[in-house]
């Protein structure tokens, strides 16, 4: 049986608001974020961007986006922030390495419109089996996500292999 690490993180709704990014300077407040918007093709308020504030706080990351929140996203109209919930799988001193993993499966699992450079090409093979557990008020995303998905562990090389699949020849 595979092991899996377990990852409960509790999301935030907050209005898209430029005073709201100064409260998130503190120590704990990184983490995965999403924002939502209008986009021309998706429709309205819907998930644009999956993103993540590592070794920095979210108001901290938020700055380093203003250009490209500028030109390139119209009519936002709120975001969310997630935090890792400490549990026997994730605790505290753990939380930083689990950032980008939980970031880049969020990504595979949702699609969002302004994350195409994170969609491209051969989704990287997962350092280890984690599966996302979503609480709180986690907008669009789904309840649960696994990187088991996007591993190519569980796929076979020929399947028309005897007791797989059957050929219709």
């Amino acid at each position: 049986m595979e092991k899996v690490r377990v990852i409960h993180l509790k999301w935030e709704r907050h209005p898209w608001d430029n005073e709201v990014f100064t409260k998130f300077f503190g120590k704990d407040h990184y983490g995965i974020y999403q924002v939502y918007g209008d986009h021309p093709i998706y429709g309205e308020d819907c998930l644009l961007y999956i993103g993540r504030a590592n070794y920095q706080s979210y108001s901290e990351r938020m700055i380093q986006h203003k250009d490209l929140f500028i030109s390139n996203f119209q009519n936002f109209t709120r975001f969310y922030i997630s935090y890792f919930l400490k549990t026997e799988d994730c605790p505290y001193e753990k939380w930083g390495e689990l950032v980008d993993q939980c970031e880049q499966v969020l990504i595979n699992s949702h699609s969002p419109a302004y994350n195409a450079m994170s969609l491209k090409g051969v989704v990287e093979e997962p350092k280890e089996n984690i599966l996302i557990l979503n609480w709180g008020n986690r907008g669009c995303l789904l309840p649960e996500v696994s990187s088991l998905r996007y591993s190519d562990k569980f796929w076979l090389d020929d399947p028309f292999k005897k007791g797989h699949m059957q050929s219709k020849e």
